[in-house]
C-alpha cells in the first residue's frame, strides 16, 4: 500500500438502474468526492456495454486523483437493478431492461475492469443498508424498504441483517398482487404493485383512459406520456390525474399493511422518485397499518420517507465496498 493509498482511500460504488448507471468515488469519510453517470444501455451487445463501463471507470480514476484522492479504489460495491443471483451478482433476466445485461455476472464483470474485489447487491439492499447507516432507519434493526420508482422493489432487515432468502430474491415487494383483474406486468402476471404505482405504471393507466374516452388535459400532452406529467397534472387541478394516483395511493397502502404484517417491522421506509414525490402515499399508508395491520404490528409499526434520495444506492454500495477491506 502506497502512502496515498493509506491516506486518501476510496472506494468505486455503481448504481446500475434500468435508465442510468451512475458511478461514484466516496472516500473512508463517507464523503461522495467523484460523481458521474451514463445511460445504462441494456438494450445494446454486452461488449458496447462493457466498454461504456470501462470509459466511466478510467475517468472517474482520473477524476478522484484530481481531487487528491488514491490513484485506484480499494474495493468496488455495486447495486443493480434485480434479481440479482447471490455470490455472482449474475443478472436474472431483470424485467426492467433490455436483453444486454441478462446473465452478466457483475462480480466477474468489474472484477476484469477494476483490480480490487467486488461485493455485488440488488439496488434495493443497497438502498436500505444505507438508509440502515446513515439515513432514515438508523437505530433500527426490523425494516422493510418500499422504493416506488421507474419499477416497484424492496428490501428487508431482519434482526439487523438483510433478508436474502434462497438465491437473494427475497424482498421483491413491487411484484406482491394488488389487483389480479389489474393490468399487465413485466413480470407476466397482471396487477402487481409495479404494474400500478410505478411511474410508468401511472403514466399507462392515464394513457387508459384517455383512450376510453375520459377527458384529460394530458390528452394533449408531448408523447411519450410519463408519470411525472401525471403528477404534474394532478397538482393542476387534472380529475383524470389524480384519479389515476388515488388509485395507485390506495395499492400502496393496501400492500403496507400486507407488508406490516407478514415482517412485523419497526419501520417501513419508502423511497424512490415516485413514493418521495407523493409524500401523502407515506401518510395515508401510515394510517392504513393504524387501522388494518394487526397486532401488535399496528400499534408499532411507522410509515416514514427515505432519506437519502437518489444517492442512497451509492452509499450503500461504497459500504459493501468498505466492508470488503474491513
Amino acid at each position: 500500500m502506497t502512502v496515498m493509498d493509506h491516506v486518501n482511500p476510496w472506494v468505486l460504488a455503481i448504481d446500475l438502474g434500468g435508465t442510468w448507471t451512475r458511478f461514484a468515488a466516496i472516500d473512508a469519510g463517507g464523503r461522495l468526492v467523484v460523481r458521474r453517470r451514463r445511460a445504462t444501455g441494456s438494450d445494446l451487445e454486452p461488449e458496447r456495454i462493457r466498454a461504456g463501463w470501462r470509459a466511466e471507470l478510467e475517468a472517474v480514476a482520473v477524476d478522484a486523483g484530481r481531487a487528491g484522492l488514491a490513484a485506484a479504489p480499494r474495493a468496488v460495491g455495486v447495486g443493480a437493478t434485480g434479481p440479482v443471483e447471490r455470490g455472482s451478482g449474475r443478472l436474472l433476466d431483470p424485467p426492467n431492461t433490455g436483453p444486454g445485461l441478462a446473465g452478466l455476472a457483475l462480480v466477474a464483470e468489474f472484477g476484469a475492469l477494476v483490480d480490487a474485489p467486488v461485493a455485488v447487491e440488488r439496488d434495493t439492499n443497497a438502498a436500505l443498508i444505507a438508509e440502515h447507516t446513515r439515513g432514515a432507519a438508523r437505530g433500527a434493526d426490523h425494516v422493510v424498504y418500499l422504493t416506488l420508482s421507474t419499477g416497484v422493489g424492496g428490501a428487508v432487515l431482519e434482526g439487523g441483517r438483510l433478508l436474502h432468502g434462497r438465491h437473494g430474491g427475497a424482498g421483491e415487494l413491487g411484484h406482491l398482487v394488488s389487483d389480479p383483474a389489474g393490468p399487465r406486468c413485466g413480470c407476466g402476471r397482471r396487477g402487481c404493485l409495479e404494474a400500478i404505482a410505478s411511474g410508468p405504471a401511472l403514466a399507462a393507466e392515464a394513457s387508459r383512459r384517455i383512450a376510453a374516452g375520459a377527458t384529460s388535459a394530458l390528452a394533449s400532452a408531448p408523447e411519450p406520456l410519463t408519470g411525472a406529467a401525471v403528477g404534474v397534472a394532478a397538482q393542476r387541478g387534472d380529475a383524470l390525474a389524480r384519479a389515476v394516483l388515488d388509485a395507485a395511493r390506495d395499492a400502496v397502502a393496501r400492500a403496507v399493511v400486507d407488508i406490516a404484517n407478514a415482517f412485523d417491522p419497526e419501520l417501513v421506509v419508502v423511497g424512490g422518485s415516485v413514493g418521495l414525490g407523493q409524500p401523502g402515499w407515506i401518510d395515508t399508508a401510515e394510517r392504513a397499518v393504524r387501522a388494518r395491520a394487526l397486532p401488535p404490528t399496528r400499534d408499532g409499526c411507522r410509515v416514514v420517507p427515505a432519506d437519502l434520495g437518489d444517492d442512497a444506492v451509492l452509499y450503500g454500495a461504497a459500504a459493501l465496498a468498505w466492508d470488503l477491506r474491513a
